[in-house]
């Protein structure tokens, strides 16, 4: 997994087991890319410098708070349910309003 030394460039390895060897060449063939040119291109892209993170920290924080209030909701969900009821999940949530409205 090295190429030439062609203008300037300089040869480098890569050291990994046959299997993640070949699992990089599957990839890089189905990329349509020479496998330097693919490890090459993950490793910039994963570069906050050369690409900045989408969401900042604050912004990620955010987001976990809103996915954990979701993921506590449908737990609650779960646990009201009545086992092997076959209810849908959108006639539960209805059920469950319905209950719970004044």
């Amino acid at each position: 997994m090295s190429g030439g030394a062609r203008g300037g460039r300089r040869q480098r390895s890569l050291h990994c087991p046959p299997e993640e060897q070949e699992m990089i060449r599957m990839r890089a063939k189905a990329a349509g890319k020479p496998i330097s040119r693919y490890v090459l291109d993950l490793a910039l892209a994963d570069d906050p410098d050369v690409h900045p993170l989408a969401l900042d920290a604050e912004a990620q924080f955010a987001l976990l708070d809103g996915v954990l209030d979701v993921l506590d909701f449908v737990q609650a969900l779960g646990d009201e349910l009545p086992g092997g009821s076959g209810q849908s999940l959108l006639s539960a949530i209805s059920a469950m309003a319905a209950d719970r409205a004044p």
